[in-house]
Order: structure tokens, then C-alpha cells, then sequence
């Protein structure tokens, strides 16, 4: 039996890219693992053909294909229940692996009894070129236990986790986005310890198209949903019912593309606005935030941003 399961899907990423994220994993230090990579899009024939290449040339491959588009949680899945290793790595098929990833997370894992590790990432364009550095994320699980219901400051596809609390939680669940953040607030509930290193072991890739104004109104009703579900003690015996999270979308006005665009326009603005404050620019500001405030969505946003940021500048400080 292997140490690792890797769990990667393969969608729309460029042969490149992909060639670069398969060539990072296979190169780890820590070489006693298995490659699970679900093809999410079957008729994708050159990459299916790239794939299938790499599991002629090393034996630790296994490569599936869905029979039709089914999301990224349904993959995962699929990559997880076809392993067998204790440990469990999430790999994105446009990121890099820098070469000792694997070794640190299974010896910060072991020294510091975690159940789920994430690292810290730099990041990279769609060309591969340098793009910035991710933030500090606060390290130690009692930090993390009080930011995560609030938030996440986790780089999921360079998560390690422990086999055994992912099965007990049930696994990724079918949700429309945030499948993550779901997975995380499920094993804080069933008391897992989750913890970070600030080591930069990914370079994660920033694809111009990964969020949409659609997107990022979805993202936030999601998370917003599943806040209030944590909090009101509802994980992990009674399960987010996919139903009451449409009801959810449909009662904020998720399938009106105007709603979704205002809001959008609306979050960037607050951004802005927020910048022209710091330049010392009210009149500009003011233009740039007040339209947002007077939307009942943004004022959520904003509100929920604001405890988030003051929390994690706290944990950041100590």
C-alpha cells in the first residue's frame, strides 16, 4: 500500500500545463505514492492521450474518465474511493509541486499530530511567470478553528489530509462551489486537527477566466450558506440538503445575470473605494462605496469580510 493518494482532475488545462503539473508530482522526493487523475471531460481526447501516456510510462498512474462532465467534487471523489493510501493529496492540473512538498507535509503532519495540512503557495501566470506570493495563513489548529467558520485562508490544491477523517466526514459533497470550505467546516466539526505551514511547497496558477461575475456571487451565497449552517450546529449529522441550498440561490436571485453582475460591480467597487481611502481620496471613495452599501447582498459581503479580516489580522499579530 502506498503512503499517498494523489487526487487530481483534469478539465480544460492546457497540455502544457498539465505536463508541467503531472512531471512536478512524479518528481517528488517522497516517491511512494499513487496518481488518481479523473478526466472530467471526456471529449477531451488530447489530454486523455497525455494521460494515458504518463500511466504507460509509470506505474503509480491511474487514470479514469467520467463518462460526461461531472464537476469537481464528483471527481475527487471518484480519485479518493479508487486509493488506498492512509494519506490523501489534492493536486490541481494547472499548479506546480515544488519537488520536497510531499516529504515536508508528511513530516510537519506527523511532528504537529495533524489531520489536514495546507502549505502556502506562490503564484504564477498563465504563461508559468511569477504573479505574487499568497499571504500568511495563521498555522496552528486552535488559530484555524476560530478563522475557518469565518472564512479560509487555505490553498486547497496543496492540501495533505488523512484518509481516515475524510472518509468519516463523508467526503467532497455535490455542491456547486466551495466544495472545499464545505470539507473544512465538516471536519472542524467532528474535531480535526487542521493546520498550515507558511512554506511555499506550490506554485499555484491564476487563470484569467477563474471567476466570473456569476461566479463570484455564487461563491459567496454558497459560503454564506454553509457559515450559517456551521454555526446553527448542523454538520455533520444533518447534511446540507442540496434542495434548501437551490432554495437559498433562487430566494437571493442567483439565476438573475443583472443581480449578479450589480454585485460584482459593486464588491470590485468596494475594493477600489477602499484603495482611494487609503490615498486619502473621500470624495472618490465615497462615489466607489456607497452605491455597494445599499445593497443588501454587498452589505452582507462587506460585513462578513470586515469579521474575517479583523479575526485574521489578530491571529496574524500573535
Amino acid at each position: 500500500m502506498p503512503k499517498i493518494t494523489v487526487l487530481m482532475a483534469v478539465y480544460n488545462e492546457t497540455p502544457a500545463q498539465l505536463r508541467a503539473a503531472m512531471d512536478s508530482i512524479l518528481a517528488q522526493t517522497e516517491t511512494d505514492f499513487e496518481l488518481n487523475v479523473v478526466l472530467d471531460q471526456p471529449k477531451a481526447t488530447g489530454l486523455h492521450q497525455i494521460l494515458d501516456d504518463y500511466a504507460r510510462q509509470d506505474s503509480r498512474v491511474l487514470v479514469l474518465v467520467n463518462e460526461k462532465n461531472s464537476g469537481l467534487p464528483y471527481s475527487l471523489n471518484r480519485a479518493l474511493d479508487s486509493g488506498t493510501a492512509p494519506m490523501l493529496a489534492r493536486m490541481d492540473a494547472d499548479d506546480i509541486a515544488l519537488p520536497q512538498r510531499f516529504e515536508r507535509q508528511l513530516a510537519i503532519m506527523d511532528d504537529e499530530l495533524l489531520d489536514v495540512l495546507s502549505t502556502s503557495a506562490s503564484f504564477i501566470d498563465e504563461m508559468g511567470q511569477p504573479a505574487g506570493e499568497h499571504a500568511y495563513i495563521p498555522e496552528k489548529p486552535k488559530q484555524l478553528a476560530r478563522l475557518l467558520p469565518l472564512g479560509s485562508p487555505l490553498v486547497h490544491p496543496s492540501i495533505m489530509m488523512r484518509r481516515e477523517v475524510v472518509v468519516k466526514a463523508g467526503g467532497y459533497r455535490l455542491l456547486p462551489t466551495a466544495e472545499d470550505y464545505d470539507l473544512w467546516l465538516r471536519l472542524l466539526q467532528q474535531g480535526a486537527r487542521i493546520g498550515a505551514t507558511n512554506e511555499r511547497l506550490m506554485k499555484y496558477r491564476l487563470r484569467g477566466n477563474s471567476m466570473t461575475s456569476g461566479d463570484r456571487y455564487k461563491v459567496f451565497l454558497v459560503s454564506e450558506y454553509l457559515q450559517k449552517t456551521y454555526a446553527a450546529g448542523k454538520f455533520p449529522d444533518a447534511p446540507v440538503e442540496l434542495a434548501d441550498l437551490q432554495d437559498y440561490l433562487d430566494a437571493n436571485g442567483f439565476d438573475n445575470p443583472a443581480i449578479r453582475e450589480k454585485f460584482n460591480r459593486r464588491v470590485l467597487n468596494l475594493s477600489a473605494g477602499k484603495q482611494a481611502l487609503r490615498a486619502k481620496k473621500p470624495f472618490s471613495a465615497a462615489r466607489l462605496i456607497v452605491p455597494g452599501m445599499l445593497n443588501q447582498a454587498v452589505r452582507r459581503y462587506a460585513r462578513q469580510s470586515r469579521l474575517y479580516n479583523a479575526v485574521y489580522a489578530h491571529l496574524a499579530r500573535h
